[in-house]
């Protein structure tokens, strides 16, 4: 079994000072961690290599790479939803960035919408930016199930985070994209907030899965709350 002093020997050989710069800028940390600032593959490699990793060894929060690595391995190892969804709840002080989550709740293991409701509620009644977070992000395994629709319309509501609004609006333009007619008829008659609507009418303007005429919809949707 590869050890933990080895990966972290491993993480600091391959460290770049420019692009732990702009990671750690774009990241955004909830605490002040150390970057090596990565690339994806590399990442990806190190979670195969250290698979079989003892985590229990792992010193977080004192390296963003580390605290990556680990919600990723635990998380892809880990058989059961129920103990995904423990593991996340008591290592909830490591979610550190957008990152973690946008890259690992593709392994929490879901199979169908009906499976996927209590789990959803269960993120998005929670209190921590980074748990609702992923709350939200679970909806882009479902977006083409048109019967769902409805009701995935009615968990987006008003947030005081961030990385909320930022995830509402993405899962918003990407409903756009598959129901544009529904999506823009729900924008138009919620209470989101002006901030959660903009940001998805710039994603969706920024979408090249879009066609010219449904941008053209949410543009004069923009020019309406614009004037109002």
């Amino acid at each position: 079994m590869n050890s933990y002093e080895e990966l972290l020997n491993n993480l600091e050989s391959k460290e770049k000072t420019k692009s732990a710069e702009f990671f750690g800028s774009i990241l955004n940390l909830s605490k002040p961690l150390k970057v090596y600032g990565l690339y994806s593959k590399e990442i990806k490699d190190l979670i195969k290599k250290y698979k079989d990793i003892d985590l229990s060894l792992f010193e977080l929060n004192k390296i963003y790479e580390v605290n990556f690595l680990y919600f990723s391995i635990a998380l892809k190892r880990i058989t059961t939803i129920d103990d995904q969804i423990d593991f996340i709840f008591k290592n909830k002080d490591a979610l550190v960035s957008w990152a973690i989550t946008d890259s690992t709740y593709q392994y929490l293991k879901i199979k169908t919408f009906e499976e996927a409701k209590p789990i959803i509620n269960v993120f998005l009644n929670s209190k921590d930016e980074f748990l609702i977070r992923y709350g939200y992000l679970i909806l882009f395994m479902f977006l083409k199930d048109e019967e769902n629709l409805n009701y995935m319309f009615n968990l987006f509501k008003n947030s005081e985070y961030f990385y909320v609004e930022m995830v509402e609006a993405w899962v918003l333009s990407y409903l756009y994209i598959y129901f544009p007619k529904e999506t823009l008829n729900y924008l138009e008659n919620s209470e989101l907030s002006l901030s959660i609507k903009t940001k998805t009418i710039r994603k969706v303007l920024d979408s090249y899965r879009v066609s010219k005429e449904n941008k053209d919809l949410i543009k004069e949707y923009r020019n309406k709350i614009k004037n109002n």
